[in-house]
C-alpha cells in the first residue's frame, strides 16, 4: 500500500489497484489496536477496501496523509462513482520456466569455475573460497532483501471488498 501522486496503490491477490484521490470519500481506522484501513469509495452505494496491516501507529499515519491528499469537496457536491475510478491490473509474475533457466543457469556456471579452478590447479585456497563464498554472500543478500522488505511493505496488507457496505469510522 503505498500514497503516490495523489493515488493509493494497493497489490493484493495478484492484483494491482491505483484508488484516486478523487475516488476515496473518506478513510478511518478501525478494528482493535486501531490495525484496520478503510477505505471508502464515493458513490450512491459505496465500495469498502478494508486494508489489515501489522502496525498501529503505521495506519494512523498513512490514513493522516490520505487525508490530506484527498481534495476539498462541498457537502451538496454530486460525487462521480468511486469503483468507476479505480483502476486494475493483472501483477505480472516471472514464468517458472523463466526462473528454472535462471537457477540452472546459476549452479552450470557455479560447477563450471569450480571446475577450473581444480583443473587449472588454482590451489586449495581460491577453491575453498569459491565453495563458501557463495553462501555467505547469499545469506547476506537475503538479509538484505528480507530488510527491505521489512521497510517497504511496512504495512502488510489483506484487502478485500465489501459492496453496499457502510461503517462507522474513528476519525
Amino acid at each position: 500500500m503505498r500514497l503516490r501522486d495523489g493515488a493509493i496503490s494497493l497489490a493484493a491477490d495478484g492484483v494491482r489497484r491505483r484508488i484516486p484521490s478523487a475516488a476515496i470519500e473518506r478513510i478511518g481506522v478501525r478494528g482493535p489496536k486501531g490495525l484496520l484501513l478503510a477505505v471508502v469509495l464515493t458513490g450512491d452505494r459505496p465500495v469498502v477496501y478494508d486494508l489489515r496491516c501489522r502496525s498501529g501507529p503505521t495506519v494512523h499515519e498513512f490514513a493522516q496523509a490520505v487525508r490530506r491528499a484527498l481534495p476539498l469537496r462541498d457537502v451538496d457536491e454530486r460525487r462521480q462513482d468511486g469503483a468507476g475510478l479505480v483502476t486494475e491490473e493483472p501483477m505480472e509474475r516471472v514464468a517458472p520456466n523463466q526462473l528454472r533457466q535462471l537457477w540452472w543457469g546459476l549452479g552450470g556456471t557455479y560447477v563450471l569455475v569450480f571446475t577450473l579452478l581444480v583443473v587449472t590447479g588454482a590451489g586449495a585456497g581460491p577453491v575453498l573460497l569459491w565453495v563458501v563464498a557463495p553462501e555467505a554472500i547469499g545469506g547476506g543478500g537475503f538479509g538484505v532483501h528480507i530488510g527491505w522488505k521489512v521497510v517497504r511493505d511496512a504495512c502488510a496488507i489483506t484487502a478485500c471488498v465489501r459492496r453496499f457496505h457502510s461503517a462507522r469510522l474513528q476519525s
